[in-house]
């Protein structure tokens, strides 16, 4: 029988994000017969800590009590050393630091995978960050994961050198969960519940309330909307420190009334299923979880056209790809689909169908366990 391949996943948080949700989905699935899965987080969130099955996997929560905290780099040391772990996945940046430091001092050599689901900084410090700390370790690493095909070229580009680690392994999710099951009269139940009218277009963003999510581009193209008289109605799932910031600027739009903020929602489904259509506005995205959750739901996405987005939404046959940034035309497809409902029809019966067999969770899994059974092998797989 051949020997389980022990796994250690470094995770920062346990937080709501799609970095996250991808994690806690990829080790709750990964074979039981093959790996021995052990997850270590050391930030204070553990929103998804319900959701992993810890029936399977150790879970290890070593909450830092400063930024450079040595504890949970001592916990990752111990735990490689005491479980005899072969394979030390980190998710990001931070994860890479404090993996690679913990790999460092154990007395066990272990193969380093590192996630990458960012792809544009947001600061300059984060950018002179990554030059000068975070790309030197990762030509440390053995391989390094890139969630989309457009991700993995950037940063290819971004660090030639870094080239040759690069698997690309798109995110995943779960088609089953992510389906339109609510009927029409539920639908309308719900819709009515909020005070939407029947005549009324609803749009919805599923996102965190985070500056890149860039909710304050939607806003605009809803103002363009109401002012050229259509009837319709933006939902807003998600919560963060923007919220009174765009509460504001709603306000100084004039369009607060025709906004509905239902902040975080453990299960956003409902409100998803409601919307004839979803945005995501964001000017950085490496390959959104909440894109694939729409398209699998049966809902065309309106998306600006960056980093994996054009992976997901072909253009004119499921959704539209915008220019960044660029709120009139964003207003311009969200009003085709308001004013031509056969359209709208025709892109949400193409929907899931664009995603179904191609992103599946499935997919993600297996190719994950496959790069962790080859690699250090000569015949290493080549994704």
């Amino acid at each position: 029988m051949t020997p389980q391949i022990k796994v250690l996943f470094v995770l920062p948080s346990l937080a709501i994000g799609g970095a996250e949700r991808q994690v806690v989905d990829l080790v709750n699935e990964l074979s039981k017969d093959r790996f021995n899965v052990h997850l270590l987080t050391f930030e204070k969130e553990l929103n998804l800590l319900e959701r992993l099955d810890k029936q399977r996997i150790q879970i290890y929560h070593v909450p830092r009590r400063y930024k450079f905290d040595l504890k949970p780099i001592r916990k990752i040391t111990q735990i490689i050393e005491d479980e005899n772990i072969d394979i030390l996945h980190g998710t990001n940046q931070m994860a890479l630091l404090f993996g690679f430091l913990g790999k460092l001092k154990a007395k066990k050599k272990v193969k380093f995978v590192l996630a990458i689901h960012r792809t544009f900084n947001k600061s300059l410090k984060n950018e002179l960050l990554d030059w000068f700390l975070y790309a030197p370790l990762m030509m440390l690493t053995d391989r390094i994961i890139a969630v989309g095909a457009n991700q993995r070229k950037h940063w290819s580009r971004k660090y030639p050198l870094l080239s040759s680690k690069f698997v690309t392994i798109h995110n995943g999710i779960d088609m089953k969960r992510f389906e339109d099951r609510l009927s029409p009269e539920e639908k309308s139940e719900l819709r009515k519940s909020l005070g939407i009218g029947k005549d009324e277009f609803a749009a919805g963003i599923v996102a965190n309330l985070r500056v890149e999510k860039g909710h304050e581009y939607a806003f605009r193209a809803l103002k363009t909307l109401l002012n050229s008289g259509k009837k319709c109605r933006l939902l807003i799932i998600g919560s963060g420190a923007r919220q009174h910031d765009l509460h504001s600027l709603s306000i100084q739009l004039s369009i607060s009334k025709s906004i509905i903020w239902l902040g975080h929602q453990e299960d956003p489904r409902p409100f998803m299923s409601i919307c004839d259509t979803l945005l995501l506005p964001s000017v950085a995205e490496s390959f959104s979880l909440s894109i694939l959750e729409g398209l699998s739901m049966g809902k065309p996405v309106i998306a600006f056209d960056v980093s994996g987005n054009s992976e997901m939404i072909r253009d004119g046959e499921n959704g539209y790809l915008v220019k960044a940034k660029d709120s009139r035309t964003l207003a311009e497809k969200w009003q085709s689909l308001i004013d031509n409902r056969d359209l709208l029809k025709k892109f949400s019966l193409y929907a899931r169908e664009s995603v179904i067999n191609k992103f599946p969770i499935s997919e993600m899994v297996m190719k994950t366990e496959l790069l962790f059974e080859t690699m250090g092998s000569p015949r290493e797989q080549n994704f």
